[in-house]
């Protein structure tokens, strides 16, 4: 591992240990393939963006504080799934469809610099079969990425930065660093990690790296659905079995129904309206305080009530 990488490792560190006592269930992240500025970087490629995005998601994965979701080979995944839907996989082995994790957020970048401040970084060769080589003189590199941080369910911009990196020394030609082919960008090809782009490169990335450690990151559109949904489907409704006791209710809500024991529900007396003959009319429900589920089974559970209102069977319980 070469000093820079170590560095660049070590700077990380107390963040990863940090990470470690987070909630198992982390948030979700992919990284896009980071977008060029055609404008400003000459043969600006592609699989330029492929290598950085690769770098990236390497330092995002040591934080621990998401799941970084793969993104730059994804045609080889779905791939695999087509394979496995054609038949060419045994049924018992394939990958089915409909098992990708979902993403709570993602990570953008802007390439908008990435070239030598004298004599640039001769990009023109970026093409297959030109046999990339590596540069030879000293030059000074820059490297300028404009990025945010995007909530992928609301699209709300949780972030934005710009990160520079600069470094003076050894010149790099990146050449044809398509497919495994010459000067391939990324923590691998030591000619580029030793290179002033190299490193100006990883200057940027720990920057950005930094940032999104420090976010303070809200709930996710997409887990604020899912809880949505999730408690929407809990609301069920239950009645009084038995009264047990004083304090204690029998219920005809269980584990069946989604609750647990230690749930509170809410408990509701039928207050009936009658006619003048003693039919009853209408019926309404009247809150009258709360029950908290000591033992739970499948069909009913039994409760613990501490108000002062006399229950009686048929009374309505609620989860809400």
């Amino acid at each position: 591992m070469s000093g820079m990488k170590q560095r660049f490792v070590a700077t990380f560190l107390c963040f990863a240990l940090a990470g470690a006592g987070l909630a198992q269930d982390k948030p979700t992240v992919f990284v896009a393939p980071l977008d060029g500025d055609l404008a400003a970087i000459q043969g600006w490629q592609p699989a330029m963006g492929e290598g950085l995005a690769e770098m990236l998601i390497t330092e995002l994965t040591k934080l621990g504080k998401f799941e970084v979701l793969e993104s730059t080979a994804l045609p080889e995944l779905i791939e695999e799934i087509e394979l496995g839907q054609q038949g060419y996989v045994a049924k018992d082995e394939r990958v089915e469809k409909g098992q990708f994790a979902g993403a709570d957020f993602m990570f953008r970048g802007k390439v908008t610099r990435f070239g030598a401040g004298k004599q640039g970084i001769d990009l023109g060769g970026f093409v297959p079969g030109s046999g990339g080589k590596l540069g030879l003189g000293q030059t000074r590199a820059d490297v300028r990425i404009d990025w945010r941080f995007v909530d992928t369910a609301t699209r709300k911009i949780i972030k934005t930065g710009q990160a520079v990196g600069q470094h003076t020394g050894l010149a790099f030609d990146v050449g044809v660093g398509v497919k495994g082919h010459g000067g391939k960008i990324g923590f691998h090809n030591q000619e580029f990690m030793n290179s002033a782009l190299g490193k100006a490169t990883v200057k940027a990335l720990e920057s950005i790296v930094q940032e999104i450690a420090a976010i303070q990151l809200p709930e996710s559109g997409r887990r604020r659905a899912q809880a949505a949904k999730a408690a929407e489907q809990r609301k069920v409704t239950g009645q009084v079995l038995a009264v047990a006791g004083k304090n204690t209710l029998i219920v005809s809500l269980g584990s069946d129904h989604g609750v647990k024991s230690g749930d509170k529900l809410k408990l509701y007396e039928l207050v009936e309206l009658k006619d003048d003959e003693g039919n009853v009319v209408f019926t309404e429900e009247k809150l009258v305080g709360e029950i908290t589920l000591e033992s739970v089974q499948a069909d009913r559970s039994k409760a613990h009530y501490a108000g002062d209102a006399a229950v009686k069977k048929g009374w309505v319980v609620k989860f809400e």
